[in-house]
């Protein structure tokens, strides 16, 4: 399953948006470790809105809940996604 995390991120520096990125991953593979599989797929901010949205595949929500209450980043919310590829024919020259 995806799940989407969102958090307010004002004032930030693109070193804060890295080293969070590495507690995620770090944080994911420790409790993929202990055999919970989390996987965090990358984020985007948004600078003009100071909002920072991560992508994560797991099999809970509660798992995902856990990888980010353990960086200590607060986050607004976490919520299931859908991920949306866009058609083949879109990337056709």
């Amino acid at each position: 399953m995806m799940f989407v995390v969102e958090r307010r991120m004002p004032n930030v520096s693109r070193a804060d948006l890295a080293m969070l990125q590495e507690a995620l991953r770090f944080a994911c593979d420790r409790l993929t470790s202990r055999g919970e599989p989390v996987r965090c797929l990358g984020s985007t901010f948004v600078p003009g809105q100071a909002r920072l949205l991560t992508l994560f595949e797991a099999g809970s929500a509660e798992a995902v809940r856990t990888v980010n209450e353990n960086v200590h980043a607060p986050f607004v919310c976490l919520e299931a996604a859908i991920q949306v590829d866009p058609a083949p024919e879109a990337y056709a020259v």
